[in-house]
């Protein structure tokens, strides 16, 4: 199969021993996309998929909230990486894999009609225009993320950039199987410290709710 060209730009962070010694244990969360998640998880239940999980807080929330569901977290940020282990372990989530990968090429080879919810929280705006092209949220992106949802499953994102939260409207409002847009905020998603220094910057928080429905 061939991919699409990586759509993220690996970031570098300082990390902690404890985050470093984490990923000596990642093998045991690691998870082959190409592997329908019954496989993974040895079983059968609604699938949660976070796109781009960070440190891991959201991710890590909804998986102690909700162990009857799968839950997969994709990203290449090493330290968020070992952060969401440390969480897990620490708080005794076992229902929790990672893909350490490119977003759009795990999406490509997911199984379709697979995912009950998407979570999308604070992408990387890159607000330069020179650096859009990096951009995740696209129509591109959208049909491809609406292939994987189940029909009523629903994709929930989340933003602080103004522009940003102008080019999701825009990505998904000629998707005829995505209904929804601008929400409230879904009670589930935890504060960060992210979004807290957002607003303290007075940089208005934005959530959108999208459901499939054919």
């Amino acid at each position: 199969m061939i991919f699409s060209k990586p759509a993220f730009i690996r970031r570098r962070g300082r990390i902690t021993k404890a985050q470093l010694g984490a990923l000596g244990r990642l093998d045991q969360f690691l998870m082959d996309p190409a592997v329908d998640a019954k496989a993974a998880f040895n079983r059968r239940a609604p699938t949660a998929l976070e796109i781009g999980f960070g440190m891991g807080h959201a991710l890590v929330h909804f998986a102690g909230c909700h162990p009857e569901w799968n839950c997969i977290g994709v990203d290449v940020y090493r330290p968020g990486i070992g952060s969401l282990v440390l969480q897990c372990e620490g708080q005794n989530v076992r229902n929790v894999r990672i893909v350490e990968a490119d977003a759009v090429s795990v999406l490509e080879r997911l199984e379709d009609n697979s995912i009950e919810l998407m979570m999308v929280f604070f992408p990387d705006p890159w607000p330069k225009k020179r650096h859009h092209k990096r951009r995740l949220i696209t129509g591109t992106f959208g049909q491809l993320a609406t292939r994987k949802l189940k029909v009523g499953g629903r994709m929930r994102l989340a933003t602080d950039w103004v522009p940003y939260a102008e080019t999701i409207l825009e990505a998904f409002k000629d998707n005829p199987k995505l209904q929804g847009g601008v929400s409230e905020r879904w009670p589930l998603r935890p504060e960060t410290k992210f979004e807290e220094r957002a607003r303290r910057l007075r940089r208005h928080v934005q959530d959108f709710c999208y459901t499939k429905v054919g």
